[in-house]
């Protein structure tokens, strides 16, 4: 009888052990396709500099293509165009990913004694998250202090940087051309993790998911709903989503529709949450992979 039990108990520790082995798997290979990356703006002058930088969970190997034969293995740098037009980029991580943006090259203009030197960055972003800061102007130095460091952070035009802590930073922005720093304020939420080899997005989608569910098994639908709502949606009802990559709702309506299932079970599987590149604090798509069958 013993050793039915222990026969018994190795059956079932073996069986979850390689449940974990196929979840990581399947999470390792097919769970991080999405391939975060920006570039600095889509519009620029000739000879101005354009920032490029990727943020892909586990990428090893990138290749940018500039849509004019150069090409790049970085992670992130800086290119200028040797002559205006239209230009289609196109990223490469791991041999396998890809993500295209265009950019629209002017022909150089001249800016009179009279134009003056700007900042062009968010008011808004996310702690760790990378941040395109842009000087505007004819200028021959830059120098950016970001507010975290209490030092020269930068002397590119354009520049990139990522804030460590949350809070409200005031931004420096000194040239040759100005008597006094030129100051931006940008406010820095907190990521949504507290582990920091986890992903961020994979976390919100894993929240999100838990209060679709609860929609689902009937527990209070405003609780749930609005705290998807203002937590990560910014307040916008309209956001798609995207349901088993057939149909699609906006997201109140979605919401409505899990609440009325009836007798019908439905389980959320999964929830791959798209933050918006411009609001990066914001979600702007969800793809939502459910499975529905009948009640008992």
């Amino acid at each position: 009888m013993e050793k039915i039990r222990n026969s018994q108990l190795y059956i079932v520790l073996s069986a979850a052990i390689l449940c974990v082995i196929i979840a990581f798997a399947i999470r390792y290979f097919f769970g991080k396709k999405e391939v975060r990356a920006f570039i600095s703006s889509s519009e620029i002058y000739q000879g101005e500099s354009l920032s490029y930088v990727d943020s892909t969970y586990n990428a090893k190997d990138w290749l940018w293509e500039f849509g004019n034969g150069d090409v790049s293995n970085g992670k992130k740098g800086e290119y200028r165009y040797p002559a205006s037009g239209m230009y289609q980029i196109r990223l490469t991580v791991n041999n396998s990913f890809q993500k295209e943006f265009m950019v629209n090259v002017r022909p150089p203009v001249r800016l009179d004694g009279d134009s003056l030197i700007k900042i062009d960055a968010p008011s808004k972003a996310i702690q760790n998250e990378y941040v395109t800061f842009k000087g505007v102007g004819i200028s021959k130095q830059w120098r950016w202090s970001f507010g975290e460091t209490g030092i020269i952070d930068s002397r590119d035009q354009t520049a990139i940087y990522a804030y460590s802590l949350p809070g409200i930073y005031e931004v420096d922005l000194t040239t040759e051309d100005t008597k006094y720093p030129i100051k931006h304020t940008i406010e820095i939420y907190p990521e949504y993790m507290e582990v920091d080899s986890l992903d961020v997005l994979t976390l919100v989608g894993n929240d999100i998911r838990e209060k679709l569910q609860a929609i689902v098994d009937g527990k209070p639908f405003n609780p749930n709903y609005n705290y998807v709502m203002t937590k990560y949606l910014c307040n916008n009802p309209d956001v798609l989503v995207f349901i088993n990559n057939d149909k699609r709702n906006d997201f109140y309506s979605y919401c409505q529709g899990l609440k009325i299932l009836g007798r019908k079970i439905t389980t959320i599987v999964e929830v791959i949450v798209v933050s918006d590149e411009v609001k990066p604090q914001c979600v702007q798509k969800l793809h939502v992979t459910q499975i529905t069958h009948e009640g008992r």
